[in-house]
Formats: structure tokens, C-alpha cells, sequence
């Protein structure tokens, strides 16, 4: 009977055992898993952000993994929203973090808070069998001009179209706006417009795609800009999350790497003073 109840006790004993096993590889299966930062961003702005074959791809998309995998605590969770919708969706929490090339601006910093990691300017776009060659900003008088809805893009070419056509005398520009940069430059094929003004590495990448069918006319670089990663105000936590992880990554020389294989370059200081002090 002893010995019964001696293998009783040691089965027993076995499965307690067991039991705790289980239990702290589940604990440890916990701890494992990574919290998930969720990213607003408008995925139809190549090579900034797009999908490729579904997947989020990208100079912004590979900076923030970069950011996530050198920090290791998180992943990111990419939410495709369409541009006039971003500042809204972070404000509302419908995600923590607004990553989509988006330019700093006084109105901006209203809203949201902003940290800067790249600069840029605007190239012009034409059809290749167009007539027109407009190389900067006082070409774009008279002519239908296409640029994306609530951008920073539209309100350029208004001012231009107000003080450097209309303040000299000369005809003012129609300006047509769509939802995406994808959608303007269809517009532009389609003859619905005669140029479209956009992102220099936007109009790069539609030449690198349509090299029969579009062309980069403008050769003088105008209105430079900084754009930055948007943090809802008062998240302390998210921002610090973030820019620390861009600072580690700007260690690594990784961030130069991105944005070097992208022909985009980081801010200088002064850049940065100039957009975020006003």
C-alpha cells in the first residue's frame, strides 16, 4: 500500500509540476509579447508611403519599423487613411501616432505636435507630349494645376496663383484637387489638368513608373519644407517614445542609409528653427 501511494504522491507531484511549468512559460509567453503603436497613414503616396502587394512599404514605413525593431518593445499597427482624414484621426485617438510625410506648418503646429526628420521641395509635373514647360512657380499662371485635397500643395499654389498672377497682372491659376497624388497625376493623363505640383520624390517616383507618359519640367527648387511625424498633444509618453527611437536611429547611421536610398535629405538645424519656431 505504501508503495502505491508513493507512486500516487510522485504522479501527483508530476502533474503539480507540470501545472507550474505550463504556467510560467504562459507568464513568460506574456511578458514576450510587444504592445502595438497604431500609425495613421495615407498609403498612396509613393515613395513616402504606399502599398506593395498589400504590404505598408516605403520610406516612412521602413523609418518607423526601424524605430520599433531598435527599441523592441512594440510593433507597429499601420492604419491606411486618406490624407484630409489624419489630423482628425489623431486628435479623435484613432491612432497614436500620424507617420505620412506631412509637412510643419504654424497651422499644423495648432494642432498637433510635430517632429521633424526630413526636407524636401516641389517639382512640376507634365504629360510628355505636352507643349507646356513650366520650370518654377510663374509658370503656373493661367494654366490648370492639380494638387492634392488639403495638403499643403493646394495652398501653395493659391498663394502663388494670388501674388505672383493675380498682385502682377497676370491670369490667375485654376486649381483642381483630388483625394491622392495617384488620382492627380490620372488626372494629369487624362488632360483634366495641365500640370500637377507635388513632392519633388513623388514626381521622381511617377517619372521611375510612367517614364513614357510623364515629366519633370520645373529646375529650380522651390518652397523647401520640413515635414515631420505627428504626435497628438499632451501624449508626452508617445512622443518621447518616438523620438528617442529616431535619435537611436540616427546613431546607427541607419537613418541617413533610408533616406539617402530615397534621394531625400535630413533637415539642418537652422531648416528645422525655421518651420518649428513659428
Amino acid at each position: 500500500m505504501k508503495g502505491k501511494n508513493t507512486v500516487i504522491s510522485a504522479l501527483v507531484s508530476g502533474l503539480l509540476l507540470a501545472g507550474c511549468a505550463k504556467q510560467e512559460n504562459s507568464v513568460a509567453t506574456a511578458t514576450d509579447v510587444k504592445k502595438t503603436v497604431s500609425v495613421g497613414s495615407d498609403l498612396t503616396f509613393p515613395p513616402y508611403e504606399f502599398l506593395k502587394d498589400g504590404v505598408p512599404s516605403g520610406v516612412s514605413v521602413e523609418i518607423m519599423e526601424k524605430i520599433a525593431e531598435l527599441d523592441g518593445s512594440y510593433k507597429p499597427d499601420w492604419v491606411d487613411t486618406r490624407w484630409a482624414n489624419l489630423i482628425p484621426g489623431l486628435k479623435g485617438e484613432k491612432f497614436d501616432v500620424l507617420f505620412s510625410s506631412m509637412y510643419i506648418t504654424k497651422e499644423r503646429l495648432e494642432q498637433i505636435d510635430m517632429i521633424p526628420y526630413y526636407k524636401t521641395d516641389i517639382s512640376l509635373l507634365v504629360r510628355q507630349d505636352s507643349e507646356l514647360t513650366p520650370k518654377g512657380p510663374e509658370d503656373l499662371c493661367g494654366q490648370v494645376v492639380g494638387a492634392m485635397k488639403g495638403t499643403a500643395f493646394a495652398a501653395q499654389v493659391q498663394e502663388i496663383s494670388k501674388e505672383r498672377c493675380v498682385a502682377e497682372g497676370k491670369k490667375a491659376i485654376t486649381i483642381r484637387e483630388f483625394e491622392t497624388s495617384p488620382q492627380t497625376t490620372q488626372a494629369l493623363l487624362a488632360r483634366a489638368v495641365d500640370i500637377q505640383y507635388d513632392d519633388a520624390a513623388v514626381m521622381n517616383a511617377a517619372v521611375k513608373n510612367l517614364p513614357d507618359k510623364v515629366k519633370i519640367t520645373s529646375t529650380e527648387a522651390f518652397f523647401p519644407t520640413v515635414g515631420g511625424i505627428g504626435i497628438r498633444k499632451g501624449d508626452t509618453e508617445t512622443y518621447k517614445l518616438i523620438e528617442e527611437g529616431l535619435n537611436k536611429l540616427k546613431a546607427s547611421g541607419d537613418f541617413e542609409k533610408i533616406l539617402n536610398a530615397y534621394g531625400l535629405q535630413a533637415p539642418t538645424k537652422e531648416d528645422i528653427a525655421a518651420v518649428m519656431d513659428k
